[in-house]
């Protein structure tokens, strides 16, 4: 076994020149199998900068601000019946439903976000192990809509009559600066009226608010989302799951960078409900449910409570669990791959003959015409002697 201690470099900026920040990513790896196992508790306690839950404590900074409002939007779903749900199931984000009676463990939710590197898309788990994260993985988790179209990201001739529209329905000034109110749309999302295209602004308001793409903001959507808002009316064929991610990653950005300069940072946005859920689902554990999507339907409260705390070190991180190589849409690596033998062939027999079948039939043509090429090509391969003048 050997440890693999990572450093971070921060770049140099304006003020001052860059330093080395060592983020509590010690891991220890089997040398022979490359796979991570458990890291030592005893190995955090020499490493005392930058331990993300611990560097908070240690800091006596203020409570984390994650923002990802799992439990509340899920109380808020499960309000929404009959029409209602009709009109968000139109809209491609039924499944979220699921997410009534869960919650987000807001420790676990910083602690991936000191993990992830928003400059190549990965996250690392406690042993090490990165994984690379993509928007196929958010439809598996989520099972929001991944269409064609790429959810609009500026404001420009196409969509500024319908931008300045959505402003007058749910704009709010707050310290003198204009923003979409969360609030306002809520109430609306909650009141009598259906199946219109402000009902569908004002849900699509709240999902990206609270869920989707909430900010340490409670109250107001970022300006950068405003245009996305566009896409409401069809909103199934656009491509979210793209938009999650990348919103995300600049989240953690910000995030690394506030983080690598203070040696913590006080919240964070983006969807870490998305992050948790990949990450549970590829700790060294029995698979739940394995291969049933979207996974959001798969846990709930309880069950992500249990491992989270067990995956939590004595420093009050987590990363105590090994990671495996999943993938969905695969088998799970830990799966019982086992089949009772029978006296007939199984299935897996029958394919393996019909295999070697055709491979010999194959082999026999294959031979065929190289005999038939080398009866040809031999005598004109052979030195021609030729008669001198």
């Amino acid at each position: 076994m050997k440890k693999v201690n990572t450093v971070h470099e921060v770049p140099e900026t304006s003020k001052g020149k860059g330093k080395k920040v060592k983020r509590n990513l010690d891991v220890h790896l089997d040398e022979e199998s490359g796979s991570g196992a458990e890291c030592n508790d005893a190995s955090e306690q020499d490493n005392d900068s930058g331990l993300g839950i611990s560097s908070i404590k240690k800091k006596k900074a203020k409570p984390l601000n994650v923002n990802c409002r799992v439990e509340q939007f899920g109380l808020l779903m499960e309000g929404l019946e009959g029409a209602k749900m009709k009109v968000v199931e139109g809209m491609g984000f039924g499944h979220l439903k699921h997410l009534f009676g869960q919650a987000m463990n807001k420790e676990l939710g910083y602690w991936l976000m000191t993990r992830v590197n928003a400059d190549t898309g990965e996250l690392m788990a406690g042993d090490g192990r990165e994984f690379t994260l993509s928007s196929e993985q958010a439809q598996c988790v989520l099972g929001i809509p991944k269409g064609e179209r790429p959810v609009p990201l500026q404001m420009d001739d196409t969509n500024k009559v319908e931008i300045d529209k959505i402003c007058r329905w749910f704009s709010k000034v707050e310290y003198g600066k204009a923003s979409i109110s969360i609030v306002d749309a809520k109430e609306y999302v909650l009141g009598e009226e259906v199946d219109s295209e402000k009902y569908r602004v004002a849900f699509l308001v709240v999902l990206l608010g609270m869920f989707l793409c909430p900010t340490t903001n409670f109250s107001s959507l970022a300006s950068e989302l405003t245009p996305a808002l566009c896409a409401a009316e069809e909103a199934s064929q656009y491509d979210w799951c793209s938009f999650v991610l990348d919103f995300l990653l600049r989240r953690a950005r910000a995030f690394s960078h506030s983080f690598d300069n203070d040696g913590y940072a006080v919240g964070c946005g983006g969807c870490t409900y998305f992050l948790a859920i990949f990450y549970v689902d590829r700790l060294r554990r029995p698979p739940v449910r394995w291969g049933e999507y979207p996974r959001v339907k798969v846990y709930d409260k309880e069950l992500l409570k249990n491992v989270a705390e067990a995956d939590r070190r004595n420093s009050g991180d987590f990363g105590k669990t090994k990671s495996v190589d999943a993938a969905y849409g695969e088998v799970h690596p830990r799966a019982a791959r086992d089949i009772y033998p029978t006296e007939s062939l199984t299935f897996a027999e029958e394919v393996a003959n019909r295999i070697g079948e055709v491979i010999r039939t194959e082999v026999g043509v294959v031979v065929d015409v190289v005999s038939r090429l080398t009866v040809v090509l031999v005598p004109l391969m052979q030195p021609q002697n030729h008669p001198s003048p």
